[in-house]
């Protein structure tokens, strides 16, 4: 199987399971409340066992940080270009919060990680440069960045403290641990073979399988069809600048750095990905615009069935 057929394969399975979480919700299986629990349980436990297993499992380079890199380079400028169109929109500061928040960040650890471990399988090497990706290039991103734009541009106040506080909460989170840990046992010979270490890692690969499924069950109790004529030049700009402008810069960015192919092709699949789904929490919890926000990831999402194919096609 070429590699464009085991990215259109890979996107459409996880698009069949998130049709058939919707489907649960829809006949009362699981609740939308629910998706609040998913995504904790990603987001503390299958993710970290996930990122500390294939990153202790492969030999650290520090010539990956430009994986990351690459990534916070191409999300900036995309916040730059959204917050020029929305200072030509004339829209209203929680609106220009959404466009931002939508524009920018990448759902690289959501969606992202689930996508390439079904691409790759069992290439722990694959996982730890997507795990560089996510983890250094996007979260630390959204979890400081992106918690003071949605502050900043919210309607709600908040204390220098809270801001602090907010911005921080990432670096304290069993995601940065699990990055942190895994980075430094990269750097140890750890005898796999052994039984022990040997059912330690299984362990962590059965917990860490659970992934992809909690992925697409949160995606598909929180997504709603929604009318999106009223805003609809703001869907069609935030698409344009997340999908289209965000994967292009990292494609470029990678040929200028004369990057792998394996490092070429994810970070550029990493950035076709829609926009997180955490920016709707920031939207709804520090004040700006979160109908619009959670409608923009929405549709960041369907439209990225066929971006994703496109950055396929241009990887050649």
């Amino acid at each position: 199987m070429t590699f464009d057929q085991s990215v259109i394969q890979s996107i459409s399975i996880l698009i069949i399971m998130i049709f058939a979480a919707m489907g649960l919700r829809k006949i009362g299986i699981i609740k939308e409340e629910q998706g609040e629990l998913f995504a904790r349980i990603i987001t503390q436990y299958t993710l970290p066992a996930l990122i500390f297993s294939a990153l202790s499992s492969s030999q650290f380079d520090m010539q990956k940080l430009l994986l990351a890199v690459v990534m916070i380079i191409s999300q900036f400028i995309c916040a730059l270009l959204a917050w020029g169109v929305s200072v030509l929109l004339n829209l209203s500061k929680p609106k220009k919060g959404a466009l931002i928040l939508a524009s920018t960040f990448t759902s690289s650890g959501f969606l992202g990680y689930a996508v390439v471990k079904e691409i790759y399988l069992n290439n722990n090497e694959a996982l730890s440069d997507a795990a560089i990706v996510s983890e250094l290039g996007v979260a630390s991103l959204i979890f400081t960045l992106g918690i003071l734009i949605a502050i900043h541009f919210g309607i709600k106040d908040a204390s220098p403290h809270e801001k602090r506080t907010a911005a921080l909460k990432f670096f304290h989170s069993p995601i940065f641990f699990s990055l942190i840990l895994g980075t430094a046992f990269s750097f140890v010979p750890i005898p796999h073979d052994h039984w022990i270490i040997a059912g330690f890692y299984k362990i962590l690969r059965t917990i860490g399988a659970a992934n992809t499924l909690l992925v697409t069950l949160t995606i598909g109790v929180m997504l709603h069809f929604k009318d999106l004529r009223k805003v609809l030049p703001i869907v069609l700009i935030a698409c344009f600048i997340k999908l289209f402008i965000q994967p292009l810069l990292s494609y470029f960015q990678s040929e200028l750095l004369n990057f792998p192919k394996i490092w070429h092709q994810i970070v550029v699949l990493e950035s076709s990905m829609p926009t997180a789904a955490m920016t709707a929490v920031f939207s709804k919890r520090y004040g700006c615009d979160s109908e619009l926000t959670t409608i923009l990831v929405f549709a960041t999402f369907t439209s990225s069935v066929f971006t994703v194919i496109t950055m396929v096609f241009l990887l050649g």
